[in-house]
């Protein structure tokens, strides 16, 4: 297991990399786009719900660089009256998953809304509570053998809680932030076979387990 001091070290190198974990862009201007990520971000934060433009520029936020997904997520706000009601209730939500779940395209949520989105507008209006997940950050959990991802491609709704309690276990043992960790973790996410090594099992969380 990683002692709490190696880890700390781990994350928070990792999170100084996002959000260009490339050779060109050096720490200074990822501090610069962080800060003003999360400038911009404090707009949303425990606000109750959301107007369209505003979930709208979250969509734009998350998918920037993905039009496919940006395009699926951004149809699904033409019913914005189901949609509205949506982000109210997931927002209103106690249960991590019963929030993930009021989003949920495939659940009865907002049409073509996946755990990618649905996980982003999360975070943005509750960073205290939720972190985005994507495969990235699940991938860098794996090489720490923190987690194991539901499927190799992707994110599948399974993968949600356990991603969410390892994402603030982490952060209760770093004493970064909940956002931070999700940083460092997809920043981290192509070095994930040289990830220090971590023998704790896998574990799977179920709603039970839920506070």
């Amino acid at each position: 297991m990683l002692s709490d001091r190696r880890l700390r070290t781990f994350l928070r190198r990792w999170r100084r990399r996002y959000p260009g974990p490339v050779p060109w862009v050096d720490d200074r201007a990822n501090k610069a786009a962080r800060r003003s990520e999360a400038a911009w971000l404090e707009q949303f934060a425990g606000r109750s719900s959301l107007k369209r433009r505003e979930v709208k520029a979250l969509v734009g936020w998350r998918f920037d660089d993905v039009a496919t997904e940006q395009q699926l997520a951004l149809r699904g706000l033409d019913d914005w009256g189901h949609a509205r009601r949506c982000v109210k209730k997931a927002l209103g939500a106690t249960s991590p998953t019963d929030a993930l779940d009021c989003l949920l395209g495939e659940r009865g949520g907002i049409a073509g809304w996946r755990p990618a989105m649905a996980s982003a507008l999360l975070a943005a209006c509750r960073p205290d509570r939720y972190a985005v997940v994507d495969e990235r950050a699940l991938r860098a959990l794996a090489g720490l053998g923190v987690v194991t991802p539901v499927t190799a491609d992707g994110v599948d709704p399974g993968d949600w809680w356990p991603y969410l309690r390892a994402c603030r276990d982490l952060a209760r043992r770093s004493g970064l932030p909940l956002r931070s960790v999700a940083q460092a973790l997809w920043a981290a996410a192509e070095e994930s076979p040289k990830l220090p090594a971590d023998d704790r099992p896998a574990r799977r969380g179920t709603a039970a387990h839920q506070r």
